[in-house]
């Protein structure tokens, strides 16, 4: 939610080619699909190298020394950002992403995306912070973050983070908040004046807490936010954000292009306990045919998009051997012209029970492929539809390490999704690993970075 008023024009064209009302809910659902797509071509990390990104989308990058940071202008070829690279590399990275960010709106090649002070307008702000977010979802994309940090929310802890996964303070905030089961938020603010205040640019909730601030609010300017007068100072103190009491940890990041003060990111934790999440990502031991549950509940697997039937090994061997109508009911689906990715088959078994096949895998065999089988897009899609359906009936999921066989994904960037379709819609999701198999852990994420 946002109390904003949105006066952009470029905002407005956003606006008018989304599916969204929310300008901050459509550049992050932009920005996410760009990094689906850049992932099913090959974009690896972390880090996440927003010059290689760029290089995907079709934009050149051009150094140019005599530019204060970078900016993002339309070529009869190609659109292309300038940027000075005597700026420190984090600094050179989020630049990056921030004019990729500009490169989301429909109008982008109207006139230059200047990140100086050259034909700024009053309300440029509100570009600032749609290309900040998205700044964040190409520095800190799915999958790039341990699961295991985000148990871990003291600030100066997560500060630590940054020069090790080389992103901004804002991006990684944000990719914690999303993964901890703990009750917090992430807030990006702005001071306005002494007067006024300092005005609340957007807010990240965790899946268990919701923040009592939103975009638009103002915070008093005696507020612990008022001691961060530099980039990088930082302070947290206990206060009263519209009647309820919450922990602030705040630290200042660079302004936005022609202010003078920093920005403030951070954190907010509420005082008082909050009850458990009601949904989550358990991981259990066993065999994910066997689902434990008491009510209505759903097998999902992968299947790809050439095998007209299940196969015989892993998972699908399993299935078959205990469902064998479900196979059945898979093969005549395909039949009909059906066979598409992003689609989803349910069959039902008994009262509560169905067998959910995602089509999200490109081809199958043991042949390696320069990139994953695993459609990042298509798993996106069915997993929206398969939230629908367990919303729908009231259904939990069950489900192996999906992606991670044949599909040949990382768990972590599986898992991110999972998290975002699933489990943030209220679908409490299990995940069954088999007693002689290693967890999926974040090991992969930290075997990458070693080797960058």
């Amino acid at each position: 939610m946002t109390t904003i008023e949105w006066t952009h024009p470029s905002v407005h064209r956003l606006l008018e080619t989304a599916r969204e009302d929310d300008p901050i809910a459509a550049i992050e659902r932009r920005a996410r699909e760009i990094v689906v797509d850049a992932i099913e071509e090959g974009w690896d990390g972390p880090p996440y190298d927003p010059f290689r990104l760029a290089d995907i989308l079709g934009i050149d990058v051009v150094a140019r020394q005599d530019l204060d940071d970078a900016r993002l202008i339309s070529q009869t070829t190609s659109p292309r950002i300038e940027f000075n690279p005597a700026r420190r590399p984090a600094r050179v990275r989020f630049s990056i992403a921030h004019e990729i960010g500009h490169f989301l709106f429909p109008d982008y090649g109207d006139r230059p995306r200047y990140r100086d002070a050259s034909e700024r307008r009053g309300d440029d702000w509100q570009l600032e912070i749609l290309c900040n977010i998205a700044a964040a979802e190409f520095l800190m994309p799915l999958g790039a973050f341990p699961i295991g940090e985000s148990k871990d929310l003291s600030l100066p802890h997560l500060l630590d983070l940054r020069s090790r996964f080389g992103v901004s303070t804002e991006a990684l905030l944000r990719r914690a908040v999303r993964l901890t089961d703990e009750p917090s938020g992430l807030f990006a603010a702005t001071r306005l004046s002494d007067a006024l205040g300092f005005r609340i640019d957007y807010v990240v909730p965790s899946r268990n807490w919701t923040p009592p601030v939103q975009s638009g609010d103002r915070i008093d300017a005696t507020s612990v936010l008022s001691r961060c007068t530099a980039v990088g100072f930082s302070d947290d103190s206990t206060e009263m954000w519209d009647h309820e009491e919450v922990r602030v940890q705040a630290v200042g990041v660079p302004p936005y292009p022609g202010h003078s003060f920093p920005r403030l990111v951070g954190l907010l934790r509420p005082t008082e306990g909050v009850a458990a999440p009601p949904t989550s990502l358990r991981y259990v031991r066993g065999d994910a045919s066997h689902p434990r549950t008491e009510g209505p509940a759903v097998i999902a697997h992968i299947v790809n998009d050439r095998a007209r039937s299940w196969g015989g090994r892993g998972f699908a061997r399993s299935l078959i051997d205990h469902f064998p109508e479900a196979r059945d009911a898979y093969a005549e689906w395909t039949t009909g012209g059906n066979l598409r990715r992003g689609a989803i088959h349910l069959t039902r078994i008994g009262e509560e029970l169905w067998i959910a096949s995602l089509v999200a895998q490109a081809g199958y065999g043991d042949v390696p492929t320069r990139r994953p089988r695993l459609r990042f897009g298509a798993l996106r899609e069915s997993l929206r539809a398969l939230a629908t359906f367990a919303i729908e009936h009231g259904a939990d999921v069950h489900m192996p390490p999906i992606g991670t066989g044949q599909g040949g994904a990382r768990w972590p960037q599986v898992r991110d999704l999972i998290l975002e379709e699933l489990v943030d819609r209220g679908v409490s999701t299990t995940v069954y690993v088999l007693p002689e198999a290693a967890m999926p852990e974040d090991a992969s994420v930290d075997d990458q970075l070693s080797l960058l």
